[in-house]
Order: structure tokens, then sequence, then C-alpha cells
């Protein structure tokens, strides 16, 4: 009997495997489950006559990794009866599950409608109340499809019981203004809890969480976030609850193109010093926050029109005047420009004899 020596047995461990290797593979193996992990911030607010459901567009699995996109939203809803105090008793998740019923199936050009940046929003008419019936807590859930259609566990839960809404605001103003866009609205009967100012940029689809929430007194509110050269929309809504909200329908927007076409304040405290052959000018800067600088005019003697002597705008808020000859006297005025372009009118005018 020969024995095979380790190196021997070495090599033929090799070669088999080797053979094993060239073997035929396997039946393919399906794709990677992507579950979206469940939506976690949902909510559902009364705006007029309509449920508006809002949520993040969900962009990782229940496993922590990237998601790549969603195929489709379901909406899942409940009615139990409210507390005697008109509002929704906490609901067991549990009892949800067992109960919900699926309301609508949201994809393809629909999904596409409702997405907005960042966020999915779903607007749903009230559900009807049968006469002389007391209105009943409402629970929503949603689960979202990835994109080979597995779906996502049921989202937390989001509840209110419908009232009767406020009117909008019928009178809405937007005025724009060198320190930001006022907004300004009528008083509406029933808007106890005060109104809502939404505002969107002019390219974007939907009105994301309100910009300000003003007392039920307040009528007037000034944006100072606005910045100049973009296009706003906004409008005002009523709100008679806050917790959970319940407001007006939006029945009117109002666009705003905020353009810089407001003048800096003009220079003040001008002050000429006549010298020999030279008259020096000095004033209180102006404050405004895009200033360019300043424009000085002069006038020779008493009569005729100003013409400007600076060809630039000055930085500083100092001037030199050498182009003026002994014995003659004149007159002189600043203006403040900005980066936009827009100049002030004058400051107060000042009178010098150059010696």
């Amino acid at each position: 009997m020969v024995r095979a020596s380790k190196g021997t047995t070495a090599a033929l461990a090799l070669v088999l495997l080797t053979l094993l290797a060239c073997g035929k593979q396997g039946a393919p193996q399906p794709p990677l489950r992507a579950v979206p992990a469940p939506t976690r911030d949902l909510t559902v607010v009364q705006q007029g006559s309509r449920l508006l459901l809002s949520f993040s567009y969900p962009t990782v699995t229940a496993a922590g990794t990237a998601l790549e996109g969603v195929s489709a939203v379901e909406i899942w809803q409940v009615s139990r009866p409210a507390s005697p105090e008109g509002k929704a008793n906490p609901l067991d998740p549990r009892e949800l599950n067992a109960a919900a019923k699926l309301q609508q199936r949201i994809e393809g050009a629909d999904l596409t409608a409702a997405t907005d940046g960042g966020r999915i929003n779903v607007l749903l008419p009230l559900p009807e109340i049968p006469a002389g019936a007391a209105p009943a807590a409402q629970y929503f859930a949603v689960r979202t499809a990835g994109k080979n259609g597995d779906r996502s566990d049921l989202s937390n839960v989001a509840a209110l019981v419908p009232k009767a809404p406020p009117a909008a605001p019928e009178k809405v103003n937007v005025t724009a203004r060198a320190d930001g866009v006022l907004v300004e609205w009528s008083g509406v009967e029933g808007a106890t809890a005060g109104y809502n100012i939404y505002r969107r940029g002019s390219r974007e689809r939907a009105h994301g969480k309100p910009l300000h929430v003003a007392g039920p007194q307040e009528r007037s509110w000034l944006d100072n976030t606005a910045r100049f050269g973009e296009s706003y929309i906004y409008t005002v809504t009523a709100l008679s609850q806050l917790d959970p909200i319940v407001e007006s329908a939006i029945t009117s927007e109002h666009e705003v193109l905020y353009q810089d076409r407001f003048a800096p304040p003009p220079p003040s405290e001008l002050v000429a010093l006549a010298e020999a052959e030279r008259v020096r000018l000095v004033w209180r800067s102006s404050e405004a926050e895009d200033l360019a600088g300043y424009i000085v005019y002069r006038r020779t003697g008493d009569t005729g029109d100003f013409a400007r002597v600076t060809p630039q705008p000055l930085e500083a808020a100092e001037y030199i005047d050498t182009a003026v000859q002994s014995g003659q006297s004149y007159s002189y005025r600043v203006t403040a420009i900005d980066q936009a372009g827009n100049e002030s009118t004058p400051g107060g005018e000042v009178r010098a004899a150059v010696p």
C-alpha cells in the first residue's frame, strides 16, 4: 500500500476545490427586499371641508439602508366614537391594525403630484356625518411601498374629530416694504385660536408649515425673512382650534415679487468747511445694509441746477472738493445709493464760500 505524502495530499485537495468551483451556478437569487422604514411623523389637520395628511418622504429601509424610492402610499382609516368632550380617545395601534380599512392607495402620477420636496401631502374629503349624529373621531395611518412593492409597517396614528371650520379671512393684502413683506387681513368670527400665515415660493406646489401663527386680535404681520429677488405666495387661514388644528380653507393666494426698489435713508447732518482752494464735506452715514456709497452734488452760486461731482459712489462719509475757485460760493447736497442702484433723496443742503 502506497501512502501519499503531505504535499501530494495538499495538491489533490487544491485540484478538487478547483473542480468544484468550476461547477454550474445555482438558481438566481431574488433581489434583496427593500422594506421602507415605517413613517413616524404623520400629522392630520382640518382645512375647511378637507383633511390634510402630511409626512416625510421615506429615505431609508427598515434595516437602516438607503431607500431608492417609493412606488405607492396607502392611507388606512378607522372611525371611533369621540369622547364626551369631543376629542379623539387614544387608540391602541393593535386595534388600528385589526380594524382599519384601506381608504386610498396613491401611486404613479398622483404620488408625484402629492410629493413636494421632502414631504408627501394628501388631501382627503371630510367623512360624511349622518344627520343628527355626533362627529366621530377619525384615526389615520399610512403604509409606504418600495420600488419592488415591499410594504412598510403602519405609521404612527394621527387623529382628530372633524368640526365646523371657521370662514377664511375675506380681505388679505400683501405689501412689499424695505424691511420685509407686510401681510394684513380682516378679522373672522370664530377664529378663537388665531390665524395661520403661510408662505411658499412661486415654484412650490404646496404650503408647508405656517410661517407664523398670529393671535386672535392680530390683523397684520411683517415677514422680515423675505429676500429680495424672490417671488412669494402668501395666504392666511383662520383657526378655531390648535390641538389638533382646525382651520379655514385656503380660499385666496397673493403673490408678490419682492424686488429691491427701496432707496436707503438719505445722509444727515451735512456740514461744509470752506478752506483755501477747497471745500471739505462731512456727513452722518446712512444706515442701510446694502449701502453702496454716497453721491455728491454741487451748484455754483445761488441759482441753477445741481450737478453730480463724484462719478463713482464714495465709500467714506466725507469728500474734499478741490474744483472750486476763491471768492465763489457753492451749495452742496449728498445722496445715498444702494447696491441695486436705488438712490435716496438728498439730505440737507449746505452752502460754503471759498476764501
